[in-house]
Protein backbone atom coordinates (compact mmCIF):
# COMPACT_ATOMS: atom_id res chain seq x y z
CA UNK A 1 0.00 0.00 0.00
CA UNK A 2 2.49 2.45 -1.16
CA UNK A 3 1.50 6.72 -0.20
CA UNK A 4 -1.01 5.32 2.48
CA UNK A 5 1.05 7.44 5.31
CA UNK A 6 2.43 9.70 3.00
CA UNK A 7 3.39 13.02 4.78
CA UNK A 8 3.24 16.10 2.30
CA UNK A 9 2.74 19.98 2.30
CA UNK A 10 0.41 21.39 -0.42
CA UNK A 11 2.05 22.20 -3.71
CA UNK A 12 -0.06 25.91 -3.85
CA UNK A 13 -1.97 26.78 -0.61
CA UNK A 14 -5.26 28.61 -1.23
CA UNK A 15 -7.99 30.51 0.58
CA UNK A 16 -9.54 26.39 1.62
CA UNK A 17 -6.46 24.16 1.15
CA UNK A 18 -4.91 22.28 4.08
CA UNK A 19 -1.97 23.39 6.09
CA UNK A 20 -0.82 19.77 5.29
CA UNK A 21 -1.83 16.69 4.37
CA UNK A 22 -1.11 13.22 6.40
CA UNK A 23 -1.68 10.24 4.18
CA UNK A 24 -5.20 11.46 2.78
CA UNK A 25 -6.23 13.11 5.72
CA UNK A 26 -6.26 16.62 5.11
CA UNK A 27 -4.90 19.06 8.37
CA UNK A 28 -6.93 21.76 8.45
CA UNK A 29 -6.89 24.45 11.44
CA UNK A 30 -10.14 22.87 12.46
CA UNK A 31 -9.05 19.12 11.70
CA UNK A 32 -5.72 19.82 13.83
CA UNK A 33 -7.75 21.17 17.08
CA UNK A 34 -9.72 18.71 17.15
CA UNK A 35 -6.82 16.32 16.94
CA UNK A 36 -5.31 18.04 19.65
CA UNK A 37 -8.59 18.05 22.30
CA UNK A 38 -8.51 14.19 21.76
CA UNK A 39 -4.75 13.78 22.32
CA UNK A 40 -5.40 15.07 25.36
CA UNK A 41 -8.16 12.76 26.24
CA UNK A 42 -5.54 10.21 25.81
CA UNK A 43 -2.85 11.99 27.89
CA UNK A 44 -5.19 12.62 30.92
CA UNK A 45 -5.90 8.43 30.50
CA UNK A 46 -2.38 7.58 30.73
CA UNK A 47 -1.20 10.54 33.51
CA UNK A 48 -4.05 12.81 34.36
CA UNK A 49 -1.11 15.32 36.65
CA UNK A 50 0.20 16.02 32.93
CA UNK A 51 -3.08 18.00 32.37
CA UNK A 52 -2.40 19.86 35.42
CA UNK A 53 0.18 21.92 33.24
CA UNK A 54 -2.31 23.35 30.49
CA UNK A 55 -5.74 24.19 31.70
CA UNK A 56 -5.97 27.85 32.62
CA UNK A 57 -5.37 28.50 36.09
CA UNK A 58 -5.51 31.83 37.13
CA UNK A 59 -2.98 32.23 39.59
CA UNK A 60 -0.49 29.98 37.59
CA UNK A 61 -0.79 32.84 34.72
CA UNK A 62 -0.50 35.80 36.44
CA UNK A 63 2.61 34.20 37.79
CA UNK A 64 3.78 34.04 34.11
CA UNK A 65 2.91 30.76 32.81
CA UNK A 66 1.53 32.45 29.89
CA UNK A 67 0.97 29.55 27.62
CA UNK A 68 -1.88 28.61 29.27
CA UNK A 69 -4.07 31.26 27.98
CA UNK A 70 -3.83 29.41 24.95
CA UNK A 71 -3.59 25.68 25.94
CA UNK A 72 -6.61 25.51 28.29
CA UNK A 73 -9.30 24.66 25.03
CA UNK A 74 -6.93 21.83 23.97
CA UNK A 75 -7.22 20.26 27.48
CA UNK A 76 -9.97 17.87 27.92
CA UNK A 77 -10.36 14.74 30.04
CA UNK A 78 -13.13 12.62 30.59
CA UNK A 79 -13.92 12.91 34.23
CA UNK A 80 -16.90 12.99 36.35
CA UNK A 81 -20.62 13.54 34.90
CA UNK A 82 -19.65 15.85 32.25
CA UNK A 83 -17.48 13.16 30.03
CA UNK A 84 -20.22 12.15 27.10
CA UNK A 85 -20.52 16.30 27.07
CA UNK A 86 -16.75 16.72 26.23
CA UNK A 87 -16.81 14.23 23.31
CA UNK A 88 -19.74 16.00 22.03
CA UNK A 89 -18.24 19.06 22.63
CA UNK A 90 -15.35 18.47 20.60
CA UNK A 91 -17.42 16.67 17.90
CA UNK A 92 -19.68 19.97 17.71
CA UNK A 93 -16.33 21.93 17.28
CA UNK A 94 -15.36 19.78 14.56
CA UNK A 95 -18.59 20.44 12.76
CA UNK A 96 -19.48 24.25 13.05
CA UNK A 97 -15.69 24.82 13.15
CA UNK A 98 -15.28 23.60 9.59
CA UNK A 99 -17.98 25.46 8.48
CA UNK A 100 -16.19 28.78 9.49
CA UNK A 101 -13.12 28.00 8.61
CA UNK A 102 -14.61 27.03 4.88
CA UNK A 103 -15.80 30.85 5.20
CA UNK A 104 -12.97 33.17 5.95
CA UNK A 105 -9.85 30.53 5.46
CA UNK A 106 -7.49 28.13 7.54
CA UNK A 107 -5.27 30.97 8.50
CA UNK A 108 -7.34 33.40 10.00
CA UNK A 109 -9.79 30.98 11.65
CA UNK A 110 -6.71 30.12 13.26
CA UNK A 111 -6.15 34.04 14.38
CA UNK A 112 -10.18 33.67 15.74
CA UNK A 113 -9.06 30.92 17.66
CA UNK A 114 -6.47 32.54 19.26
CA UNK A 115 -8.12 35.47 19.93
CA UNK A 116 -11.18 33.69 21.52
CA UNK A 117 -8.77 32.05 23.44
CA UNK A 118 -6.14 34.58 25.11
CA UNK A 119 -8.77 37.63 25.32
CA UNK A 120 -11.32 34.52 27.10
CA UNK A 121 -8.27 33.60 29.14
CA UNK A 122 -7.46 37.10 30.47
CA UNK A 123 -10.36 37.78 31.51
CA UNK A 124 -11.13 34.72 33.66
CA UNK A 125 -7.87 35.04 34.86
CA UNK A 126 -9.19 38.79 35.98
CA UNK A 127 -11.94 37.06 37.38
CA UNK A 128 -10.42 34.17 38.89
CA UNK A 129 -11.75 31.62 36.96
CA UNK A 130 -10.49 28.18 35.90
CA UNK A 131 -10.67 27.49 32.29
CA UNK A 132 -10.50 24.17 29.81
CA UNK A 133 -11.97 22.14 27.77
CA UNK A 134 -13.50 23.29 23.69
CA UNK A 135 -16.58 23.31 25.09
CA UNK A 136 -17.21 27.09 25.41
CA UNK A 137 -15.15 27.70 22.06
CA UNK A 138 -17.93 25.64 20.59
CA UNK A 139 -20.77 27.36 22.07
CA UNK A 140 -19.22 30.46 20.42
CA UNK A 141 -18.55 29.07 17.02
CA UNK A 142 -22.48 27.75 17.11
CA UNK A 143 -23.52 31.26 18.23
CA UNK A 144 -21.23 32.59 14.74
CA UNK A 145 -22.98 30.01 12.36
CA UNK A 146 -26.43 30.46 14.01
CA UNK A 147 -25.64 34.37 12.91
CA UNK A 148 -24.25 33.52 9.86
CA UNK A 149 -27.42 31.15 9.17
CA UNK A 150 -30.08 31.84 11.83
CA UNK A 151 -32.88 29.82 9.82
CA UNK A 152 -30.74 26.68 9.46
CA UNK A 153 -33.26 23.65 10.27
CA UNK A 154 -31.88 21.31 13.09
CA UNK A 155 -34.09 18.75 14.46
CA UNK A 156 -37.39 18.71 13.91
CA UNK A 157 -37.20 21.71 11.62
CA UNK A 158 -36.52 23.91 14.97
CA UNK A 159 -34.35 27.12 13.03
CA UNK A 160 -31.22 27.50 14.62
CA UNK A 161 -31.63 30.77 16.28
CA UNK A 162 -34.50 29.40 18.46
CA UNK A 163 -32.01 26.20 19.08
CA UNK A 164 -29.12 28.44 20.09
CA UNK A 165 -31.44 30.96 22.46
CA UNK A 166 -32.63 27.84 24.38
CA UNK A 167 -29.30 26.36 24.98
CA UNK A 168 -27.32 29.20 25.80
CA UNK A 169 -30.12 30.57 27.86
CA UNK A 170 -30.02 27.11 29.87
CA UNK A 171 -25.99 27.61 30.09
CA UNK A 172 -26.63 31.06 31.98
CA UNK A 173 -29.65 29.66 33.91
CA UNK A 174 -27.03 27.00 35.24
CA UNK A 175 -24.17 29.12 36.42
CA UNK A 176 -26.88 31.70 37.80
CA UNK A 177 -28.23 29.30 40.03
CA UNK A 178 -24.84 27.98 40.85
CA UNK A 179 -24.03 31.86 41.48
CA UNK A 180 -21.12 31.48 38.83
CA UNK A 181 -21.44 35.22 37.83
CA UNK A 182 -18.16 35.36 36.89
CA UNK A 183 -18.26 32.52 34.67
CA UNK A 184 -21.43 34.01 32.80
CA UNK A 185 -19.37 36.95 32.53
CA UNK A 186 -16.70 34.50 30.34
CA UNK A 187 -18.86 33.04 28.63
CA UNK A 188 -20.51 36.05 27.15
CA UNK A 189 -17.04 37.58 26.43
CA UNK A 190 -16.37 34.25 24.62
CA UNK A 191 -19.10 34.87 22.47
CA UNK A 192 -18.87 38.08 21.41
CA UNK A 193 -15.19 37.95 20.87
CA UNK A 194 -16.25 35.04 18.63
CA UNK A 195 -18.53 37.15 16.91
CA UNK A 196 -16.54 40.66 16.56
CA UNK A 197 -13.44 38.94 15.12
CA UNK A 198 -15.88 36.30 12.65
CA UNK A 199 -17.10 40.13 11.65
CA UNK A 200 -14.07 41.28 10.82
CA UNK A 201 -13.16 38.59 8.83
CA UNK A 202 -16.05 39.43 6.26
CA UNK A 203 -18.43 37.02 7.95
CA UNK A 204 -21.97 37.76 9.35
CA UNK A 205 -22.27 40.81 6.66
CA UNK A 206 -25.90 41.57 8.52
CA UNK A 207 -24.14 42.97 11.32
CA UNK A 208 -23.70 46.31 9.79
CA UNK A 209 -23.64 47.95 13.06
CA UNK A 210 -20.49 46.47 14.21
CA UNK A 211 -17.36 47.70 13.19
CA UNK A 212 -14.23 45.93 11.63
CA UNK A 213 -11.70 45.05 13.62
CA UNK A 214 -8.47 45.29 11.85
CA UNK A 215 -7.34 42.22 12.44
CA UNK A 216 -4.70 41.34 9.20
CA UNK A 217 -5.01 38.70 6.97
CA UNK A 218 -5.90 40.80 4.30
CA UNK A 219 -4.58 41.62 0.89
CA UNK A 220 -1.14 43.41 1.17
CA UNK A 221 -0.85 46.66 -1.02
CA UNK A 222 1.10 45.87 -3.81
CA UNK A 223 4.67 47.76 -3.97
CA UNK A 224 4.61 50.46 -6.31
CA UNK A 225 6.59 50.16 -9.25
CA UNK A 226 9.48 52.06 -10.06
CA UNK A 227 9.20 54.25 -13.48
CA UNK A 228 11.02 56.54 -15.02
CA UNK A 229 9.46 60.00 -15.47
CA UNK A 230 8.32 61.33 -18.82
CA UNK A 231 11.52 63.43 -20.25
CA UNK A 232 11.56 67.04 -19.82
CA UNK A 233 13.14 69.46 -22.63
CA UNK A 234 13.83 72.68 -22.31
CA UNK A 235 12.33 74.75 -25.41
CA UNK A 236 8.72 75.58 -26.01
CA UNK A 237 6.03 72.77 -24.83
CA UNK A 238 3.79 71.80 -27.65
CA UNK A 239 -0.01 73.57 -27.68
CA UNK A 240 -1.35 69.69 -27.74
CA UNK A 241 0.24 67.45 -25.50
CA UNK A 242 1.49 64.23 -27.07
CA UNK A 243 0.79 61.05 -24.60
CA UNK A 244 4.37 59.05 -24.92
CA UNK A 245 4.69 55.28 -24.96
CA UNK A 246 5.92 55.49 -21.64
CA UNK A 247 3.40 57.08 -20.21
CA UNK A 248 1.64 54.41 -21.35
CA UNK A 249 3.35 51.52 -20.03
CA UNK A 250 2.97 53.42 -16.24
CA UNK A 251 -0.54 54.01 -16.83
CA UNK A 252 -0.67 50.00 -18.18
CA UNK A 253 1.33 48.79 -14.80
CA UNK A 254 -0.70 50.74 -12.16
CA UNK A 255 -4.38 49.66 -13.39
CA UNK A 256 -2.52 45.97 -13.55
CA UNK A 257 -1.21 46.21 -9.82
CA UNK A 258 -5.17 47.27 -9.49
CA UNK A 259 -6.03 44.19 -11.00
CA UNK A 260 -3.48 41.85 -9.05
CA UNK A 261 -5.24 43.54 -5.46
CA UNK A 262 -8.77 43.57 -6.33
CA UNK A 263 -9.50 42.08 -9.58
CA UNK A 264 -11.26 42.80 -12.74
CA UNK A 265 -13.99 43.90 -11.45
CA UNK A 266 -12.35 46.43 -8.84
CA UNK A 267 -11.95 48.44 -11.80
CA UNK A 268 -13.99 51.51 -12.69
CA UNK A 269 -15.31 52.14 -16.37
CA UNK A 270 -12.77 54.80 -16.83
CA UNK A 271 -9.80 52.55 -15.64
CA UNK A 272 -11.32 49.97 -18.38
CA UNK A 273 -11.46 52.37 -20.95
CA UNK A 274 -7.90 53.40 -20.25
CA UNK A 275 -6.59 50.30 -19.95
CA UNK A 276 -7.73 48.82 -23.28
CA UNK A 277 -6.85 52.17 -25.55
CA UNK A 278 -3.29 52.41 -23.89
CA UNK A 279 -2.84 48.71 -24.90
CA UNK A 280 -3.95 49.77 -28.22
CA UNK A 281 -1.69 52.39 -28.61
CA UNK A 282 1.26 50.08 -27.02
CA UNK A 283 0.34 47.43 -29.46
CA UNK A 284 0.28 49.55 -33.04
CA UNK A 285 3.25 51.01 -31.13
CA UNK A 286 5.57 47.79 -30.94
CA UNK A 287 4.06 46.48 -34.95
Amino acid sequence: MPGRYRFSFPARRGHSDPWFRVGTIDVTTTVLVTALCVISIFVWAIDSTLLLHTFLNPSKVLHGQLWRLLTWPVTNDLAGNNAIWNVISIALFWYFGKHVENQIGRAKFAWMLVLIAVISGIVASGLDVELFSIRSIEVALFVVFVVQNPRAPFFFGIPAWALAAVMIGIEILQYFADRAYERIIVLLVTIGTAVWSARSFEMLPDLHWLPKLKLGGGRKKPAKRKHSGPVVVEGRWPTTPTYTPMQDQAAVDRILDKIASVGMDGLSADEKKQLNEASKRLRKQGN
